[in-house]
């Protein structure tokens, strides 16, 4: 099965930071599916983050099983950044058992750092939808100099013709510009 999906954002904001300078953001990718449990996609977004590229496109693949009661994901992920010079790749696994979920992802090419986050999903009253996330970034060689606590809360709702979320997002790190983060998601699925 072949999906696509497309994403405008008023900022694009990863693990806590504004990769737009707090600015709007056009996303968009294509996944693959088998019943296996193998996928394979790639996703793209503008940037506007002080470095010599505009872009970046991310490309992916894994594998979705379930062991018990729990479901697990393996996988791979490349983030591509045109001409700036900071490509990097992550391993990933993330165990999912009703609500709850846990992720780690590891730096396997260039920053040595490992991201370990914790989630939960609740259904809201009108069909809303609340998802909450804590993260910690562990740098094993110090490109940050000082590790990263970031915490998102997202309410969203699915209507006809489009998702929307409002997400408030807030990173603890030394040289963090903006603390909190506050941005608007409308995207579809086809």
């Amino acid at each position: 099965e072949v999906s696509f999906n497309a994403n405008l954002a008023s900022d694009f904001v990863f693990r806590g930071f504004s990769y737009t300078d707090n600015g709007p953001a056009l996303q968009g990718g294509m996944d693959y599916s088998h019943d296996s449990g193998a996928y394979a996609g790639t996703w793209l977004s503008n940037l506007d983050d002080g470095t010599d590229t505009d872009y970046e496109y991310d490309l992916y693949a894994g594998y979705w099983m379930e062991v018990g009661e729990l479901e697990v994901d393996l996988g791979l992920v490349s983030y591509n950044y045109g001409d700036g010079g900071y490509d990097t790749a992550e391993a990933y696994a993330v165990i999912t058992k009703d609500a709850l979920s846990l992720s780690v992802y590891a730096d396997v090419d260039a920053y040595s750092t490992t991201h370990i986050s914790a989630g939960y999903s609740a259904s809201l009253p009108q069909e809303m939808t609340l998802d909450l996330t804590a993260g910690y970034l562990i740098d094993g060689n110090e490109t940050w100099e000082d590790d990263i606590v970031d915490m998102t809360a997202t309410i969203g709702k699915s209507f006809d013709v489009a998702d929307v979320s409002l997400t408030v997002s807030n990173v603890d790190y030394t040289f963090a510009e903006d603390d909190t983060l506050v941005f608007l998601t409308v995207g579809t699925e086809f």
